[in-house]
Formats: C-alpha cells, sequence, structure tokens
C-alpha cells in the first residue's frame, strides 16, 4: 500500500469519526440540558463539545502533516490530543452532574492552556490550529467561570 493511500484512509477515518462526534453532540447537549435543567455545568458541555469539535479537526490536519514528513506539527498533535480526552471527560462529567468535576475542570483548564500554546505557533499557517486555539481559550474561560461558582 502506498504512502499516499495509507494517509488518505486514516484522513478519512479521523473525518468519520468527527462527523460522527458532532452529529452526536447536539443530542448529548439537549439530554443534558433537560436532566439538569440548566446547571451551572452546562456551559462546560457546550465549550467542551465546541472545543472537541474544533480539536478533531486540528489533530487530523497535524496527522496529515506529519504524516507527509512535517514534523513541526508533533507537539501540536500531542497537546490537542491530551487535550481531546480532557474536554470529552469534563463534558461526559457536567452532564452527570458528577462528583467530580470540579477537579476535572481545574485539569482541563490547564490542558486547554497548554494545547492553546502549541496550536499558536501554527494559527497563521494553519486555520485548523487556529480554531483549536481560540476554542482552546474559550474553554480555559468557562472553567475559569465554573471554579469561581463550583
Amino acid at each position: 500500500m502506498s504512502q499516499h493511500t495509507e494517509i488518505g484512509r486514516r484522513s478519512f477515518i479521523l473525518a468519520t469519526g468527527a462527523a460522527a462526534l458532532s452529529a452526536a453532540t447536539p443530542n448529548v447537549i439537549a439530554a443534558a440540558s433537560h436532566h439538569n435543567h440548566g446547571s451551572k455545568g452546562m456551559g462546560l458541555v457546550k465549550t467542551s463539545a465546541h472545543c472537541t469539535a474544533t480539536g478533531n479537526t486540528c489533530v487530523a490536519h497535524c496527522y496529515i502533516l506529519l504524516g507527509e514528513g512535517d514534523k513541526e506539527m508533533a507537539e501540536c498533535a500531542q497537546s490537542v490530543h491530551l487535550m481531546l480526552a480532557m474536554c470529552n471527560a469534563v463534558g461526559l462529567h457536567a452532564a452527570a452532574d458528577s462528583k467530580y468535576l470540579k477537579e476535572i475542570a481545574a485539569t482541563c483548564k490547564s490542558v486547554c492552556e497548554d494545547c492553546e500554546k502549541a496550536c499558536k505557533k501554527h494559527e497563521d499557517e494553519h486555520e485548523e490550529c487556529k480554531a483549536c486555539a481560540e476554542s482552546c481559550a474559550d474553554m480555559v474561560a468557562e472553567c475559569k467561570a465554573y471554579l469561581k461558582v463550583a
């Protein structure tokens, strides 16, 4: 199998996964909104969903560039990968009104600060990195706001 075919397959798989997550996100937000009746964690549910969506696009772009030999994207890909796990965790815990949310939100804030910093290095060259950095900044602000009232 050629490298071009492998990159194409990987891009397709990543894009399909991102599309599936994006399609499911409104249902998770709606269910959480109904269940929690406007709990103080709803901002985290919505912001984490947006951050995850932009992060999926960014990390897919990073993987394509890494596959083409652009080693400068390694730090960005790694930080986005970690951010995705944390934002997903925050969204799930916020939707469930989890007793662990305060600690997870504090960790998520730090992880998103690191991701924002890594993505900013590439924002002038890659729109995907710029969008991810901006959504991470939004997530940091939402985590700070939640932590003030938690």
